[in-house]
C-alpha cells in the first residue's frame, strides 16, 4: 500500500513539473523561439541569447520621455542643410553628406526620387527614408541614420542691444542665457524688454520682462530654438535742460525708472545759479503737455518725495535772474509745443 502510495504521489509531481514547463515555453514568444533556434545552429549559448532579449525587453520597458515631445526638441532640418544617411551594414546605399535643395529635398542614388525631409527632425527624417526604401522593395527592414554634418539656416539671431549681434549656432538644447551670452550679452542701453519671435510661429512672439524679480531664472528656464530672433529692446530715455553741469538725454537702463535725484546725479548735479524752488517737469500727455512743480531743494533734504520720472519727461531747472539765454537741444523731442512750453519754464 505504501508503494502505491508512494508512486501515486511521484505522478502528481511529474504533472506538476511537465505542467510548468509547458508553460513556461508558452511565455516565448515565436520571435524570442526563433531567434533562441537561430543561436543554437550558430553554436551561441542559449542562456546568453536568453539574456539578451530579456536584457533588451526590460529596458524597454523603462519609462522613457515621449516620442513626441522629444521630437520637437531635436533640431529641425532646413534648405541648405548637409546631411550624413547612413544605413546600417549597406555601405552601397548610404549617402554622405547630401545637400537639402532649396525645396527641402535629397536625392538618394537607391531610391532615384527626391525625399523631403525639411522641417523634419532627424529621427523622422530617418523614419521617412526607410518607407521610401521599403516602399521602392530594396529592402525589407532598413536601418537608417540621419545625421546633420552642417547648418546653413538654422542659427539663433540676436539683435537689437547687445554687444555682438549676429546669428549664431547653439546646437542642441539651449536658453536665453546661452543665447545672450553667446552675442556678448546686453548693453547698459537694454530696455524694458526682449522679444523672442518663433519660426513657426511668428505671428506670436514672446515678451520677456527685463523688470521681473526673478529675471536670471527667467532666462534660462526660457528655451530658445534654431530659426528664433532675439531682440533686445533699447531703453527709454528721459531728458534735463537748464541749470546743470551737463544737460541732456539720459537711458532708464533695464526698464528702471529714474527718480528726479538719480537724474541730477547723472547730470554731475546742479550750478549755483539754479533757482531750485521753481523746477519742473514737462510730460507728454494724450491731450497735450502736462506741468509739474516741484521744489528741487526740498527733494534734496527730504522734505518731499524723490518721486520717479516716466519716459520721455524732461526736467527743467531755471537759472536764476537770467533772461538771456539759449534752450539745450532736446534729443528726441518732435513737438514744438514741448520745446516752446521748456524754454518758457528756464526764464523765470
Amino acid at each position: 500500500m505504501e508503494r502505491v502510495d508512494m508512486i501515486t504521489t511521484c505522478l502528481r509531481e511529474k504533472k506538476k513539473i511537465d505542467a510548468h514547463r509547458t508553460e513556461s515555453r508558452c511565455r516565448i514568444s515565436p520571435l524570442r523561439r526563433l531567434v533562441i533556434g537561430l543561436m543554437l545552429v550558430g553554436g551561441f549559448p542559449v542562456q546568453h541569447c536568453y539574456a539578451q532579449i530579456s536584457s533588451s525587453t526590460s529596458e524597454r520597458q523603462v519609462p522613457v520621455t515621449s516620442p513626441e515631445s522629444a521630437d520637437k526638441e531635436q533640431l529641425r532640418i532646413g534648405a541648405g542643410d548637409l546631411v550624413d544617411v547612413e544605413i546600417f551594414n549597406t555601405p552601397e546605399l548610404s549617402a554622405p553628406k547630401l545637400r537639402v535643395d532649396q525645396f527641402g529635398n535629397i536625392t538618394l542614388p537607391a531610391i532615384g526620387h527626391p525625399v523631403m525631409i525639411a522641417g523634419l527632425s532627424t529621427s523622422a527624417a530617418a523614419a521617412q527614408i526607410r518607407e521610401q526604401l521599403q516602399a521602392a522593395e530594396i529592402m525589407p527592414d532598413p536601418q537608417v541614420t540621419v545625421f546633420i554634418v552642417e547648418y546653413a539656416t538654422q542659427g539663433i539671431t540676436v539683435l537689437g542691444e547687445v554687444r555682438a549681434p549676429g546669428t549664431y549656432t547653439l546646437l542642441g538644447r539651449h536658453s536665453l542665457y546661452d543665447a545672450l551670452s553667446a552675442a556678448g550679452g546686453p548693453t547698459p542701453t537694454e530696455g524694458a524688454s526682449i522679444v523672442i519671435t518663433r519660426a513657426n510661429d511668428p505671428s506670436h512672439p514672446l515678451t520677456i520682462d527685463v523688470k521681473s524679480a526673478n529675471y536670471s531664472e527667467l532666462q534660462k528656464a526660457t528655451i530658445v530654438y534654431p530659426g528664433d530672433t532675439i531682440v533686445v529692446s533699447r531703453a527709454e530715455l528721459v531728458y534735463v535742460v537748464g541749470d546743470v553741469v551737463r544737460s541732456g538725454a539720459y537711458y532708464m537702463q533695464y526698464g528702471r525708472p529714474l527718480t528726479v535725484l538719480e537724474l541730477m546725479s547723472l547730470a554731475a548735479g546742479i550750478n549755483r545759479t539754479a533757482k531750485m524752488s521753481k523746477c519742473s517737469v514737462v510730460r507728454k500727455v494724450p491731450d497735450g503737455v502736462e506741468i509739474i512743480r516741484f521744489d528741487l531743494g526740498k527733494v534734496m533734504q527730504s522734505k518731499l518725495a524723490n518721486f520717479p520720472l516716466l519716459a520721455g519727461d524732461v526736467v527743467v531747472v531755471p537759472r536764476s535772474g537770467l533772461k538771456d539765454f539759449g534752450v539745450t537741444a532736446l534729443p528726441g523731442l518732435t513737438t514744438a509745443v514741448v520745446s516752446a512750453t521748456v524754454a518758457a519754464l528756464i526764464v523765470q
